[in-house]
């Protein structure tokens, strides 16, 4: 699994890499103008997606940031988290290692992530990406028990792995300074517990809303923008 993510990253900069040169070598316009080299752009976007967490539809609350260059490579970090716990019952604990505890289990999952997001294509307004995440999901669970100042949740089990999810993603600028996106990817986990796997990986529905401070602070200001938002509008 490590040697699959492995060459998936290599072959994602690679392909974007010769689709830049291409486009350079073919539509390169003859002109005196200098071009600035390695822009950098701060990055912001809230990156929610719906998942499949222990069989069952879940929403995951995300949080992308980091910074683009040149238009064209995205990095940062992501964080993500379960919107609300995972309940269930039926899960008889030892009555020896939880001697107050009932059958009913509650389960938390989330990650933190590196990311590396290439771009394609993009126009004026459209903007089509496939980002690749690396890091390291936590599982938690815990047990409802109940003592003499009421009911609760007790942790008994947390766990790390490693996990990887790659995706395709479409943003279209709405206004001059936000964007909302929409894409669709798989999640797994590299671990070799199968059972950990089925549970927490699965395919991944994306829903992105992108802040364009950079945007925001050149309008405050009144400073030139390099965005083609005014050919947009033509």
């Amino acid at each position: 699994m490590y040697r699959f993510v492995i060459i998936a990253i290599g072959l994602l900069i690679c392909l974007n890499a010769n689709a830049q040169l291409d486009s350079t070598t073919v539509a390169e316009p003859v002109s005196d103008t200098v071009v600035k080299k390695n822009q950098w752009k701060f990055l912001f976007a809230f990156d929610a997606r719906t998942s499949w967490v222990l069989g069952e539809r879940a929403g995951l609350a995300g949080l992308k940031i980091g910074t683009t260059l040149n238009k064209k490579h995205k990095f940062g970090l992501g964080l993500y988290f379960l919107k609300q716990p995972i309940v269930r019952g039926g899960v008889n604990l030892s009555e020896t290692d939880y001697p107050t505890a009932t059958d009913t289990t509650r389960y938390n999952f989330g990650y933190s992530s590196l990311f590396y997001e290439p771009i394609w294509f993009t126009n004026k307004r459209l903007t089509l990406s496939t980002p690749l995440h690396l890091g390291t999901a936590t599982v938690n669970a815990s047990y409802l028990y109940r003592d003499t100042t009421g009911a609760g949740y007790t942790e008994y089990f947390e766990g790390r792995v490693k996990m990887f999810e790659i995706s395709g993603v479409a943003n279209f600028k709405i206004f001059r300074w936000f964007a909302i996106g929409a894409g669709a990817g798989y999640r797994g986990l590299l671990t070799p517990d199968a059972n950990a796997r089925r549970a927490f990986g699965g395919p991944v529905l994306i829903f992105q809303a992108k802040i364009m401070f950079g945007v925001i602070y050149k309008l405050a200001f009144k400073k030139p923008i390099d965005d083609g938002w005014e050919q947009a509008k033509d």
